[in-house]
């Protein structure tokens, strides 16, 4: 058996409550998708019990991966706004920085799952920016961010990040002071933050990096980010990775992402799998014991009463 190469770049996650479990998924995602590497993950959390956090390390041990845990306290988040279906654990991403030993870093959502290589990361040349990140289409006040007319706005749900620079220009402490500043104009949380700051200065990748729920609108516009049709379905077809943006999530069974099912995949490979989906009644289990043709059946004999 060929030895792994070291994956050179951290993959870091930030998560409270429920959504530890869900990095888990990502994380395993990131593993059988690039099966000739060896990786490193570091949690940022407020909270892991020692249960959650030896299932994890154990599993990803015995896949050949390091998992570290970083346990922070948030109480300086406490008055930070969290609207929508955001939470606190949103604006640790803006810790990273100061958090892992490493000049880079590629941050990931727990609503993730990589489902082609990494390796086009390790030779995304970075030494001039601060991250590289995808276009984020559904923003649309940048002005009152304060940003250029011509400033793309990144969704920082993954994010290369290059981490001396970020510390050297004292980025996360600009993003503070922003939103302390600003809570009115916070929509989309620590993203509103870092984009008003760094106003478009940063490496934009083709939205294969970063697969959002909205591509598979086909009456939005789309011309705010100017993507191809071609990237766009590329995007569809061949995704790097695969982010479901939104309230809805696919361990949610109201969830209509057409590709909930690869989620659904990784996730039970997980220390952490569910048997149903979050949200199941007792009748939709009930409709789950009949098969389609049955119930198609029971459809036509209501219609002909």
């Amino acid at each position: 058996m060929s030895k792994k190469q070291v994956f050179e770049i951290p993959l870091v996650f930030c998560a409270d409550g429920k959504f530890i479990s869900h990095a888990m998924t990502t994380m395993l995602s990131v593993i059988n998708s690039n099966p000739d590497f060896e990786f490193s993950f570091y949690l940022v959390a407020n909270e892991l019990n020692q249960e959650k956090e030896l299932k994890i390390s154990q599993k990803l041990a015995s896949l050949g991966a390091e998992f570290k845990y970083i346990q922070i306290q948030d109480s300086s988040f406490e008055n930070f706004p969290i609207p929508h279906h955001f939470s606190k654990a949103n604006y640790y991403r803006l810790l990273i920085p100061g958090l892992i030993p490493s000049p880079k870093a590629i941050y990931l959502d727990a609503d993730i799952i990589v489902v082609d290589s990494l390796v086009p990361f390790l030779g995304i040349d970075m030494n001039s920016h601060l991250l590289a990140a995808v276009a984020d289409p559904i923003y649309k006040w940048k002005s009152e961010l304060g940003m250029k007319p011509d400033s793309t706005y990144f969704n920082s749900g993954m994010m290369l990040m290059n981490l001396d620079l970020w510390k050297e220009k004292s980025i996360s402490e600009k993003a503070f002071e922003f939103v302390q500043e600003n809570p009115q104009k916070i929509r989309f949380v620590d993203q509103c933050a870092l984009n008003a700051v760094i106003d478009g200065d940063f490496l934009e990748l083709p939205p294969k990096f970063n697969q959002q729920a909205i591509l598979y609108r086909e009456d939005f516009d789309f011309s705010a980010v100017g993507w191809s049709k071609e990237e766009k379905r590329e995007a569809i077809d061949s995704p790097v990775l695969i982010h479901y943006t939104g309230p809805s999530k696919p361990w949610e069974y109201n969830s209509n992402h057409p590709r909930k099912s690869d989620y659904w995949k990784i996730q039970k490979e997980s220390p952490f799998r569910l048997k149903f989906p979050e949200g199941m009644m007792w009748s939709d289990h009930f409709k789950t014991l009949f098969p389609k043709s049955f119930k198609s059946k029971i459809k036509s004999l209501f219609k002909l009463n």
